[in-house]
């Protein structure tokens, strides 16, 4: 099921660290293609045409597929369709894709990446670390489409970033809640728990530019968000207010540790006279709020492996569902952690409305507050 709400904090990765590093590393591992998902979504495709490099990017002699910088952009017209544009010129070029992959393979002391760009065309980018001139002319030789390739210059090869994701991986347990395989970027994306900012510092320091490291939900070392807020709360245009659901939330403790993770279950009543047909989510999660506070400035970022949950709500009746909530900071200003105090703790659940002709209408409501005091 999927779960939709406009919550920052379910920006959350829903894969645990350890299944994403297999997934990822078992792809390149075994010379799998890339494919769409690492595009943008909103890029279409146009037929294909030659390849017109500028001046600043001409590249060395006989490589007309050389480019300093990738260009991207959408398309109109594309909706992201299985039988789209996007997707047949896509297939069109699958097989140089997979030459090209192969190619890599073949010379992995300096092949750095492989993937589709979609906009403002369809296209494969092949990166290398050097011998740039060579490579280009070897694939224009292999590949059915010579035109229909950019090749680009990377510093760390494939094999570089995968040596060192597997080392952050067992560097940065038990803080890590994920780490990307560096990719088409060149750069690891690591995401740390809101306590992780020591073992932040030290991975920063041990590989500089080859990774981005969040912690909690803010970037380090500058402490900013991505979308410059500095709360966390629902928006309020999705707030249900016309219906006879109320939600208390029950926590496990109401102790937790600045930057610690904290379980609760929400119980959720009917208190109207009619019957209701209640779908949600579960987990649900929770935000901590000042006291007194109407915007949250604590969020939960781990990993969420969520599930449907509902059923009809007679008068007076109640579901439970389960609650993961966090003291990671929204608010740079705040630190990666909420510090020692005392907030209130509100559920954030999710109110499906199911339509047979429609999508489906997601709102959602704030359950009563929980006292919870946060501790060094």
């Amino acid at each position: 099921m999927t779960r939709g709400s406009s919550l920052i904090s379910r920006i959350t990765r829903r894969t645990t660290a350890l299944a994403m590093v297999a997934s990822l590393v078992g792809a390149c591992t075994t010379g799998t293609t890339p494919t769409a998902s690492g595009a943008s979504p909103e890029a279409s495709a146009t037929p294909a045409g030659a390849l017109t490099p500028t001046a600043e990017s001409a590249g060395p002699p006989g490589c007309p597929n050389f480019v300093d910088v990738v260009e991207t952009g959408p398309v109109p017209g594309d909706t992201g369709a299985e039988n789209g544009p996007v997707a047949q010129e896509q297939g069109r070029l699958r097989g140089d894709a997979d030459a090209a992959q192969g190619y890599g393979a073949a010379h992995a002391d300096e092949f750095a990446s492989l993937r589709f760009e979609n906009g403002p065309r369809v296209r494969i980018i092949v990166a290398f670390t050097g011998h740039i001139a060579e490579h280009c002319v070897a694939l224009r030789e292999l590949l059915a489409f010579p035109d229909e390739f950019e090749i680009i210059l990377e510093e760390r090869t494939e094999a570089d970033l995968l040596k060192i994701q597997q080392e952050i991986v067992g560097l940065a347990r038990p803080f890590l809640q994920s780490a990307g395989s560096g990719g088409a970027t060149g750069v690891i994306d690591v995401a740390l728990r809101a306590n992780g900012e020591a073992m932040a510092r030290q991975i920063v320091e041990r590989y500089g530019d080859a990774v981005h490291v969040t912690v909690g939900l803010l970037s380090y070392p500058d402490r900013t968000r991505p979308d410059g807020l500095t709360t966390c709360g629902p928006a309020m245009a999705t707030l249900r207010v016309d219906t006879p659901l109320r939600a208390t939330l029950i926590l496990e403790s109401s102790t937790v540790s600045s930057g610690a993770d904290f379980k609760a279950k929400v119980r959720v009543a009917n208190r109207g006279a009619k019957d209701f047909d209640f779908q949600s989510g579960s987990p649900a999660t929770a935000l901590a709020f000042a006291p007194g506070g109407s915007e949250a400035i604590g969020t939960f970022t781990g990993g969420i492996g969520g599930v449907g949950a509902g059923q009809v709500l007679g008068p007076l009746d109640a579901i439970d569902i389960d609650v993961l909530g966090g003291t990671a900071s929204c608010d740079p200003a705040l630190g990666y952690a909420l510090p020692p105090g005392l907030y209130g703790a509100r559920a954030v659940v999710d109110v499906l409305t199911m339509h047979d002709n429609a999508p489906t209408d997601i709102g959602y409501i704030l359950s009563d507050p929980a006292p919870l005091t946060i501790v060094p």
